[in-house]
Parts: C-alpha cells; structure tokens; sequence
C-alpha cells in the first residue's frame, strides 16, 4: 500500500507539472508578435532567446510566466500534501515534470526551451536563501562573461548541491519545502532537474568552444 500510494501521489503531480510545463510562453507570445522562436536567435523557446528576438519588455514576460507555471505546480503539490496529510507527495516532482514539460512540451511538438526558468522556480520553491545565492551567482557571471548559457550551467550544477548544508535552510512561506522534510529527497530532485538543463546546454558548449555562442547584449 505504502508504494502505490507513494509512486501514484508522485506520478500524478510530475503529470500535472509536465502539462503545466509543456505550456510554452516562449512560442505562444513569439507567434502573438509574428515571429518563431524555434527558427529564429539560438533556435530556443526561452527567455533569453525571447529576448534576443523580441526585446527586454517581451523577454522578461516569457521568463516570469515560465518561471510560475513551475512554481505553481510545485504549490499546488504542497498544498494538496498538506491538505491531505498524504505525506507520500514530493512537491518538487512536479517542478521536475515542469521542467521536463518546458524541454519537451507537448503541446509544441516536443520543441521547447532549456527549462532554466523552470528550475529557478523549483529553487525558490526550496529555499528561498539558496535561491538568492543562486541568483546572485548567475547575475555575477552574466556580467563577467555576458555568456547566459555559462551562467546557467555553472549555477545549475554547482548551487543544487548546497541543498545538503542543513544549517542554510531559510525558513519562510515562499522558499519552504525543504525547511519541512528531514530527508534531502528535495535536493536530490533538484540536482536531477540541474542534470536535464546540463544535457540541454551541451550545444551552448560546442560553441564556446568555437568562440561561436552569442552574448547577451546588455
């Protein structure tokens, strides 16, 4: 009983996460402003492609609606948790299904964006103080290297890790899950989710290493 309960809850959530996730604001805002973020830029459905091809003001609106649909999952998961007392549910599976909706949506032929807003929103879901580190690393090497795709690699593979340094644990009604469990499930959820945007940047590399990849012109 304890592991169909536990594989159902789970499997249900990463569902809803990944249609949530396969929801991709990139295509749909691009096609609204008559252009194809899939064949235009970097060939991303992001928000740093939207940028390139639609502006700031656009690129931005691509990256917060992004950013929510994996928050939201993963709050809707929290709260049916707490509702239910089904202490099976890991919320953030369904920030990972975001994550795997935003790469391989559904709804868009399986052609979507990197999934770096995404996980941004499983870490301030996690901890809100490991989400200010996150943040203020990324910033920093965006303005060093003017290289988006470095700073979210970097970041992604390295920040997840500090999720195992208990005594950094914020407390707070925003970034909370892991304040709530004594187990590092969340963080071992985290780190496949840092794995998925590493794989999906592997052509960012090729091309710095070609000193081909494009920088963002700030």
């Amino acid at each position: 009983m304890f592991k169909i309960n536990y594989i159902s809850a789970n499997l249900t959530f990463m569902i809803i996460g990944y249609l949530l996730g396969s929801i991709s604001f990139g295509i749909i805002i691009g096609k609204l402003r008559g252009k194809d973020l899939r064949k235009e830029g970097s060939n991303n459905a992001g928000a740093t492609n939207a940028m390139r091809v639609l502006g700031l003001k656009f690129g931005a609106l691509v990256f917060i609606l992004d950013f929510l649909k994996s928050y939201l999952s993963i709050m809707l998961a929290f709260t049916l948790k707490a509702l239910t007392k089904n202490i099976y549910i890991i919320p953030m599976l369904a920030g990972l299904g975001a994550i795997i909706g935003h790469v391989f949506p559904i709804f868009h032929n399986l052609k979507g964006g990197k999934g770096v807003s995404c996980f941004m929103a499983m870490i301030f879901a996690f901890d809100f103080m490991i989400f200010t580190i996150y943040a203020m690393v990324f910033i920093f090497i965006v303005l060093v290297t003017k290289y988006v795709s470095l700073a979210s690699t970097i970041t992604s593979a390295t920040v997840p890790f500090i999720g195992f340094v208990r005594p950094l644990y914020f407390n707070s009604s925003l970034g909370f899950l892991q304040a709530n469990t004594i187990y590092p499930i969340h963080t071992i959820v985290l780190i496949l989710g840092a794995i998925i945007i590493v794989i999906k940047h592997i052509p960012n590399y090729i091309r710095l290493f070609n000193h081909q990849e494009n920088k963002l012109k700030l």
